[in-house]
């Protein structure tokens, strides 16, 4: 299995080597398929700039097809071809939670693990948390999003045994200190990565690897 948790996608060139290696082909000839339902659970009157940033950053640094794979427009057969039929599988960010609720809805959980056996799987903020395992602090979840982990109806995909916390004290979220994160996931039964935009961590049958950089770790290691 080859999955790559991102902050915020192709941010380096660092990050497109890294991927390149991963799917065994050069970076000009890579197929993606972008998945991208998660944007749709944002308010309003919050920017999508940094969507259209994020896609800006996969065109620079991906040179073969893109496709989008609407997952509540296409039955789980076209689904399932379109997917197969990209090197790359790609979740772009949005609202946390998003897209258990969207996979499990459209019945297609057991889609994505099969295609995460074939293909590669990069996500992006939420679209790379879904990838990873529930989060188990509770105090982490009421302190965060305000949620009881009780209350989460659709757990993550649990396709690695980790997760991670994205945008690591960027500007715009710097109130989740280093010291919140070490209080409130002191108790998290696995570890969880702190990564920062220019920062990811691939999967690779079952090894771990840091991608422009060591990140913070939280939980127990």
């Amino acid at each position: 299995m080859r999955i790559i948790l991102a902050s915020q996608g192709f941010t380096t060139d660092e990050i497109e080597n890294c991927v390149s290696k991963i799917v065994g082909k050069p970076a000009k000839e890579i197929d993606i398929a972008i998945i991208n339902e998660a944007i749709y659970g944002i308010s309003g009157d919050r920017s999508k700039r940094w969507l259209i940033n994020e896609l800006v950053n996969i065109e620079k640094h991906i040179g073969g097809r893109i496709d989008f794979v609407n997952f509540r427009e296409y039955s789980k057969n076209e689904i399932e071809r379109r997917l197969l039929n990209s090197d790359l599988i790609y979740l772009v960010g949005g609202k946390q939670l998003e897209y258990s609720k969207l996979f499990n809805e459209t019945d297609t959980v057991e889609l994505i693990k099969k295609v995460a056996q074939q293909k590669v799987i990069m996500g992006t903020s939420a679209g790379s948390v879904v990838l990873g395992t529930q989060i188990q602090s509770k105090e982490f979840w009421k302190n965060r999003y305000n949620i009881n982990i009780e209350d989460i109806k659709y757990p993550e995909l649990n396709l690695v045994p980790f997760n991670i916390i994205p945008h690591y004290l960027r500007e715009d979220r710097k109130q989740w200190t280093k010291e919140f994160f070490n209080e409130n996931l002191a108790n998290n039964p696995f570890p969880v990565y702190a990564i920062k935009d220019t920062q990811a961590i691939a999967y690779i049958n079952g090894n771990i690897e840091y991608i422009g950089g060591k990140p913070e770790i939280f939980g127990k290691v």
